[in-house]
């Protein structure tokens, strides 16, 4: 295995808390390739026979099922129940070379899927979460609509690296009635060990939200194994730029570095335009959310996509709003943007030299 993955596995084991497992899959298989097909065929008027290569598209139905761990594939089969139940159709979650190190507190894997040559060196890399709350249904089929597209699509990935968590949180979705908040009753989203935390997010529970058990942060910060997922991560791949999947608020939030026009905000516009114009708003951060932990801490340009309800029989129309705004997100090098800005920032302040 290559020493930069070894390294990666390394990290990620000094990250946890828990006890880490080997990883199910080799790391960084090479991302499927379109073969060209020889089609022969006739010209009518000359009868000259014509040889010519066409490239077919990726079919995720005519690929092979992955080597799976017992595990794994015992939990594609709960994800196939579940898209079975919703009517989504296939979910090909044993077409995918899944990582999986943690479990859920009620033991359910939770995976993530890596497009791109992860054993190099990338600075432009995309993380993608959703299933965050689990009685926000149509984000995970979203999820699995990026990944099913990014597979046929590989073009669309290019030299870039893409993480891909369809179901953070598989306890609050995988049961009868699906809940915000996971097994152990914690809203994660409220978990993150933010610098306010210790200070407000208990009384901001109690007073604001009335002792809401569906936001409830838990006792203490950084205590559930769906947190600790998402922050290991993102230390372990860095990501230039984080899309956090929700509904059903209809909007885009942005939370990161906003100096300026930030690269980071110029993207969030240019998401929203090739959404169709789709609504943006700037909430105020929350203690304990991945935004507050990610984009207003540790600046890293946080994107949470709020899609419009969860009506499961909607996610198709869900996704294809968003699709050109996903591969412009996962194409588009923020720090290309600031290397730019920079320069344009220092010609501006630039003092002409006198004229000896």
């Amino acid at each position: 295995m290559n020493v930069h993955v070894w390294t990666k596995l390394i990290l990620l084991t000094l990250f946890s808390c828990a006890e880490i497992k080997p990883l199910d899959q080799k790391q960084s298989p090479q991302a499927p390739k379109a073969e060209p097909k020889t089609v022969i065929d006739s010209d009518p008027d000359t009868e000259t026979v014509i040889v010519k290569k066409v490239i077919e598209p990726l079919s995720l139905e005519k690929m092979p099922p992955q080597k799976l761990s017992q595990k794994l594939d015992q939990y594609c089969h709960k994800i196939d129940d579940y898209f079975a139940r919703y009517k989504w159709g296939q979910s090909f979650c044993h077409k995918y070379d899944w990582h999986h190190v943690r479990n859920s507190f009620l033991g359910n894997p939770i995976i993530w899927k890596v497009f791109g040559d992860e054993t190099r060196e990338h600075a432009n890399t995309t993380l993608i979460l959703c299933g965050v709350h689990g009685d926000e249904i149509t984000p995970v089929k979203f999820c699995f609509d990026v990944l099913k597209d990014l597979t046929e699509n590989p073009e669309v990935i290019g030299d870039n690296l893409v993480i891909v968590a369809p179901l953070v949180t598989p306890d609050s979705f995988l049961k009868k009635y699906p809940t915000r908040t996971n097994a152990r009753g914690i809203d994660v989203n409220r978990n993150f060990p933010t610098k306010d935390w210790e200070d407000k997010a208990i009384s901001l529970w109690k007073n604001r939200y009335r002792s809401d058990k569906r936001r409830f942060p838990g006792k203490k910060p950084h205590s559930e194994h769906e947190t600790v997922f998402q922050i290991n991560l993102i230390k372990l791949y860095n990501p230039q730029k984080i899309i956090s999947v929700h509904a059903p608020l209809t909007l885009i939030d942005y939370d990161g570095p906003a100096e300026g026009e930030s690269a980071g905000k110029q993207l969030l516009i240019q998401m929203s335009d090739r959404a169709g114009k789709y609504k943006v708003n700037d909430y105020p951060f929350f203690t304990g959310s991945l935004g507050n932990w990610a984009g207003n801490e540790r600046k890293i340009p946080t994107y949470t996509l709020e899609l419009p309800n969860s009506d499961w029989t909607k996610t198709k129309k869900f996704f294809n709003i968003f699709r050109n705004a996903i591969h412009h997100a996962i194409a588009h090098d923020l720090h290309a943007d600031v290397d730019d800005e920079e320069k344009v920032s220092k010609k501006k302040n630039k003092v002409d030299e006198p004229v000896l």
